[in-house]
């Protein structure tokens, strides 16, 4: 996932920067500060990226910009989820 993003609707971009996943493992990207670790990456942000009621996010590979995968959400009821 070398230079890899995640971009919500606002265009706020995460970058994966260099970065390598285990296969049949998943990685949860947080938006606040933390320590980088194989299943967890922190955005570093002190403000909230996702918006409560609805929003998208966007992976794409980094040098072609390919669209990998896209998760939407559009219930103000739902405290969170899992894309």
């Amino acid at each position: 996932m070398n230079n890899w993003v995640l971009r919500d609707n606002n265009g706020h971009t995460f970058n994966f920067g260099t970065y390598t996943i285990a296969g049949n493992h998943y990685v949860t990207v947080h938006t606040g500060k933390g320590t980088n670790t194989a299943a967890n990456r922190y955005w570093g942000l002190s403000w909230y990226v996702w918006n409560n009621d609805k929003d998208t996010a966007y992976l794409r590979n980094g040098p072609l910009g390919t669209l990998i995968d896209i998760c939407s959400y559009n219930n103000p009821n739902v405290s969170s989820i899992l894309c």
